[in-house]
């Protein structure tokens, strides 16, 4: 069996034109219809054999006996990586994109949400934006406001959100004095860090300082790091464009559908898809196809995902999500440009 640098010119073109006419039509593709895109070739009869032995390689399956062949995940990944060049979207979309997500955004929630809405319309695809999580929020300002039955009011303005609020319930009271306090060292502290930094930072002090900051590291440790940090909650995760799942033939099968629906509304397992891009050392667009997923209700789709950074950091990310049959050069040109666009909007807010 030959590996993929031993395909020559004539199969890798012959494969190109297979997963081209089958991302377009989604019938399988016949040698007859292979053969009219290549006349210097002459005969169908030379394109079945090379068919043949694409389909002997792996990159060609045959749903039927009299049917023609289709693209593997294997046909799709040699296309992905070897063929699928870099592609405009065009003025007309590249201003949509650019228009849509640059005007009335005053809040970053806005500007997600928008992303995923824009993602799916130009790909096609269903759209998914996971937003920064709590700990990766750079902050900004932190105060801890005294409530009645030992509870406490903690609100964090952070970039690149703007504020958010949290009740903390405690076993023990504290004196407002005593949460100023607290406040003013992370503020004086800590400006401009990511709060997963504070975090360690601070246990590396309460080991390092102890008898030196022993009560005030004792409080920022119950009102921060096990009060405001307590639960690593992921960031917001915004959807858009589930029932165009509905309209792909791919999906006829109640099974499949019900499976991958099924995921999309369990938005825990679309976070946990989106997070390991944001943890991988990999900067740009990354393409998952098949059963390349490890999730079993990913084996008859692809997902392809960027991250979102803010000013540098990985923060979020954002992609598309459709069957292994889409548009490839379309949906990673959608999912780069949106990526940066966000990115950039995101930073500069």
């Amino acid at each position: 069996m030959r590996d993929e640098a031993d395909l020559d010119k004539r199969r890798r073109d012959v494969l190109a034109a297979i997963v081209r006419q089958y991302v377009s039509t989604g019938n399988p593709v016949g040698s007859k219809a292979v053969a009219e895109q290549f006349p210097e070739l002459v005969s169908s009869a030379t394109i079945r054999n090379l068919m043949a032995e694409l389909e002997a390689d792996g990159y060609l399956g045959q749903p039927h006996i009299s049917a023609g062949r289709v693209p593997t995940d294997k046909a799709y990944r040699f296309f992905v990586d070897q063929m699928a060049g870099p592609k405009r979207l065009g003025r007309a979309t590249e201003r949509y994109i650019d228009e849509s997500l640059s005007q009335d955004i005053s809040e970053p929630e806005q500007l997600m949400a928008k992303t995923s809405r824009v993602l799916s319309r130009v790909s096609h695809q269903v759209g998914l934006v996971l937003g920064p999580a709590l700990e990766e929020k750079l902050l900004e300002h932190i105060k801890f406001v005294k409530l009645p039955d030992n509870r406490v009011l903690v609100v964090i303005v952070s970039k690149p959100d703007l504020v958010e609020d949290k009740i903390l319930r405690l076993e023990e009271e504290f004196t407002q004095e005593e949460l100023d306090r607290t406040a003013d060292y992370l503020n004086t502290e800590f400006r401009g860090w990511s709060l997963r930094t504070i975090r360690l930072e601070l246990y590396k002090r309460m080991e390092q300082e102890r008898l030196l900051y022993d009560r005030l590291l004792k409080n920022v440790a119950t009102l921060f790091m096990w009060g405001a940090l307590a639960e690593e909650e992921p960031g917001p995760l915004y959807v858009d464009g589930t029932s165009k799942i509905l309209e792909r033939p791919e999906f006829v099968n109640t099974r499949k559908i019900r499976q991958l629906l099924g995921a999309l509304e369990e938005k825990a397992k679309l976070i946990r898809l989106l997070s390991h891009c944001i943890d991988s050392p990999s900067a740009g667009v990354q393409i998952l196809i098949g059963r390349e997923n490890s999730e079993s209700w990913m084996h008859q789709s692809t997902v392809i995902v960027a991250p979102i950074h803010y000013r540098r950091r990985a923060v979020g990310a954002l992609g598309v999500v459709g069957p292994t049959r889409m548009e490839y050069e379309r949906a990673i040109t959608t999912v780069d440009y949106v990526a940066h666009l966000t990115s950039r909007l995101l930073s500069t807010n």
